[in-house]
């Protein structure tokens, strides 16, 4: 299968595990090894401002959102579009940061647009590529505008509507699907 990375991984209507209903996901490692990603839509509640004392050992008044990125812990991730602070670019201009230096940086830069995300989602060899024969999950090309705002229910809807109408769009043999289909 080719490599899904940099692509939404959105969860089907059918998929009931709960750590995974209605989410978005952006897929940042994909291989015959397994995959890696990240919840786009699930703001925890905390804020850099909460835990910036106990994670840096000082202060940072900002109140930006914290997401959960998904249920194996895992470090403090930023996603953003500076360059010189990346540790892996996603998608053209999208990069991803763990080292705790270069996301203090970004924190005192009060770099935007940025998600900053908790823990993430990972799948074994061949687990992911198993769930999408079972249906578990549609994939789409990521968005950098959509990643970086972050969401909450309402971008697992939106991203899915788009999802449907591209499918749709490819069974009709439709090239270019109108915003709004009644003034055709």
């Amino acid at each position: 299968m080719k490599s899904l990375k940099g692509h939404f991984l959105v969860a089907s209507r059918s998929l009931s595990d709960p750590n995974f209903v209605r989410t978005v996901l952006l897929i940042i490692e994909h291989s015959e090894a397994g995959a890696a990603g990240v919840i786009l839509n699930r703001p925890t509640g905390a804020t850099i401002a909460k835990i910036s004392e106990e994670v840096f050992d000082e202060v940072e008044d900002w109140e930006k959102p914290i997401f959960l990125g998904g249920p194996v812990p895992g470090p403090l991730m930023a996603l953003h579009s500076v360059a010189a602070l990346g540790d892996q670019e996603v998608i053209e201009g999208l990069f991803t940061t763990v080292d705790p230096e270069k996301i203090r940086d970004l924190i005192r830069q009060r770099a935007e647009p940025s998600l900053f995300l908790a823990n993430y989602a990972g799948w074994g060899a061949g687990q992911l590529e198993m769930e999408l024969a079972q249906e578990s999950w549609v994939f789409t090309p990521a968005d950098i505008t959509l990643v970086l705002e972050g969401g909450d229910a309402s971008m697992w809807e939106a991203i899915m509507r788009r999802v449907s109408a591209s499918i749709l769009a490819n069974a009709l043999g439709i090239e270019e699907l109108p915003e709004d289909p009644t003034v055709n």
